[in-house]
C-alpha cells in the first residue's frame, strides 16, 4: 500500500540518526533532518516517483541542498527543518557526465549508495509497522 506523503515523512523523520546523515558531526536529536536531504529524496522517489532536484544555499551555509519535483510539478521538501533560519535557494543544475540521471550519480557514491540503503531499510520497517 502506498503512504501518504505525510506517514512517509513521519517514517523519514523516525528513521534518521548520524549514521543516514551525510556528516554524521553535523547531526544531533535537536536537528534530526541535518544532511538528510539527498537520502530522504531518493526514498521519497521510490515511492512517488518524479525527480531529484539540486539547490543551492546561499547566505552563511555554502552547500547543497536535495528535494523533489513529481510529475506534476508538485515540489516536495522533507528536510527544510534542518534550516533554523529561512535560507536563499536557487537551482544549481548538475552535469550528469555518463550518467542518466541525478538519482544514478548520487547513488554511485558509496557513502551515499549505503546511507540510503540504511534509511530506506528503516523506513520500510517503520511503514510495515514491525
Amino acid at each position: 500500500m502506498q503512504p501518504t506523503l505525510q506517514i512517509l515523512t513521519k517514517a523519514l523523520q523516525d528513521s534518521w540518526s548520524a549514521e543516514t546523515a551525510y556528516n554524521a558531526d553535523d547531526w544531533s536529536r535537536e536537528n534530526k533532518a541535518r544532511g538528510q536531504c539527498v537520502v530522504s529524496s531518493l526514498v521519497v522517489q521510490d515511492y512517488f516517483g518524479g525527480d531529484l532536484i539540486r539547490y543551492e544555499i546561499s547566505g552563511a551555509l555554502r552547500e547543497t541542498h536535495y528535494m523533489n519535483r513529481l510529475d506534476d510539478g508538485t515540489i516536495i521538501d522533507t528536510t527544510n527543518s534542518q534550516y533554523r533560519s529561512p535560507v536563499g535557494m536557487r537551482l544549481k543544475p548538475t552535469a550528469l557526465g555518463d550518467f542518466t540521471s541525478l538519482r544514478e550519480k548520487r547513488l554511485d557514491d558509496k557513502s551515499t549508495a549505503e546511507r540510503y540503503a540504511l534509511l530506506k531499510k528503516r523506513v520500510s520497517i517503520h511503514l510495515s509497522g514491525e
